[in-house]
């Protein structure tokens, strides 16, 4: 239904992933909150000391807990990316501006190509593949994992967005 939909380009994508990027600020901020919460925790039932560091902020930020916490994150936002586009096929940036994230037969992605494509994207630089494959309509990520982002129609829109409808 989807596969003949005309593709995405660069401006739109681009339009999404700043709507996207307010989203994810909101939610890195809420899960700094609970990463702080369970080391305050943990300083409250005695399994941890913060002897030695001014705040919970530095205890997890340093050493080998720095790379842990960042993991934390890459998990909170790649978990952002895959929730969506496996439950529905679009963030909520997307949604705005009508695009749907489609495998090449027109179908929901699988859970495996919703990891690879946020992993691949690098950050939305992948969208720039967009400009040395002129015409194509398929970013760096679209190519390697068998996706594509489609425009859809506002008539579709409508209809996905309904909660009995929705994929």
């Amino acid at each position: 239904m989807y596969q003949d939909a005309p593709r995405a380009g660069f401006a739109r994508r681009l339009s999404a992933i700043i709507y996207d990027v307010l989203i994810l600020c909101a939610i890195i901020m809420l899960a700094a909150g609970v990463a702080m919460l369970f080391v305050q925790i943990l300083v409250w039932t005695s399994l941890v000391s913060l002897q030695g560091y001014t705040d919970v902020a530095e205890y997890l930020n340093t050493s080998w807990r720095r790379w842990l916490h960042f993991g934390y994150y890459v998990i909170v936002i790649l978990g952002f990316y895959s929730y969506f586009w496996c439950k529905a096929g679009q963030t909520l940036g997307m949604r705005a501006w009508r695009l749907l994230l489609v495998n090449a037969e027109g179908k929901p992605i699988s859970f495996g190509q919703a990891i690879g494509r946020a992993l691949l994207a690098l950050g939305g630089l992948g969208n720039f593949w967009l400009w040395l494959r002129w015409g194509k309509g398929l970013a760096l990520q679209d190519q390697l994992t068998n996706t594509q982002m489609v425009v859809i129609s506002k008539e579709q829109s409508k209809a996905l967005n309904l909660h009995k409808t929705a994929r």
